[in-house]
């Protein structure tokens, strides 16, 4: 008897199974989700798929960015690391050419300029340093770093003029404004403005943040301007 019952009770959940419509039915939808399901079905087939496309290519490419970027981060380390200047000036073009459109290009054309730089062809360096500035961010943080070495090549070329610009630029950046004001008070003593010098300098010492090397060298420089300017007075 025992036996008939357990037969039964299989063969009755058979037939319950085999009376569901399908497998929307067993995840026991709406009736108005299923419908819309099954009407839609091919566009929903689509949708999925193209869906599938767009995640995998998504993966695709940033893989290949990644590694785009791994490569040129390479092939700037070994041309910065060359010793001859012809050989590493012909590495960094190769980055700035190979991998347009990387931040290793902008890295690329400022050692281009610190080569032509050090070989004291300000001019050309000025276009590097120009190029790179102008394609960057107004918050990025080579700025500042283009801005110095701009000052110093206009410094070099006795162009105090554009000099007194690039530290003016510099002083705005919060983090070198004591730098950029000490270069602007160098300048202005090249040219002889040891008044409109003392100005700057003194401004400089006002700031809140100076280190202790940068405090003592203003000091030095306000007393000594500062006495020179009491003697012409008195004079």
């Amino acid at each position: 008897m025992a036996e008939g019952r357990s037969t039964e009770q299989k063969e009755q959940r058979k037939i319950d199974i085999e009376r569901k419509d399908g497998l929307l039915e067993e995840l026991n939808l709406p009736p108005h989700v299923i419908g819309f399901i099954r009407d839609n079905a091919r566009n929903l087939q689509i949708g999925a798929a193209c869906l599938v496309l767009v995640v995998l290519g998504w993966t695709y490419f940033d893989y290949y960015t990644q590694s785009r970027a791994e490569q040129a981060s390479a092939a700037l380390y070994a041309a910065v690391g060359e010793t001859d200047d012809a050989a590493r000036l012909e590495l960094l073009r190769n980055v700035a050419v190979d991998f347009s459109g990387s931040d290793a290009v902008a890295w690329s054309r400022i050692e281009q300029g610190h080569v032509a730089f050090r070989k004291g062809d300000y001019d050309r360096a000025l276009v590097l340093f120009n190029e790179v500035a102008g394609d960057l961010d107004g918050d990025s943080p080579l700025l500042p770093l283009l801005a110095y070495k701009t000052g110093i090549a206009h410094e070099n070329n006795s162009d105090f003029g554009q000099a007194l610009q690039a530290y003016a630029e510099l002083a705005r950046h919060k983090e070198f404004a004591v730098k950029g004001m000490m270069a602007q008070g160098r300048i202005y003593e090249l040219k002889g403005q040891k008044g409109k010098a003392l100005e700057v300098y003194r401004a400089a010492a006002a700031v809140e943040e100076i280190g202790e090397l940068d405090r003592s060298i203003l000091a030095e420089k306000i007393n000594t301007l500062g006495a020179s300017e009491s003697a012409s007075e008195s004079s």
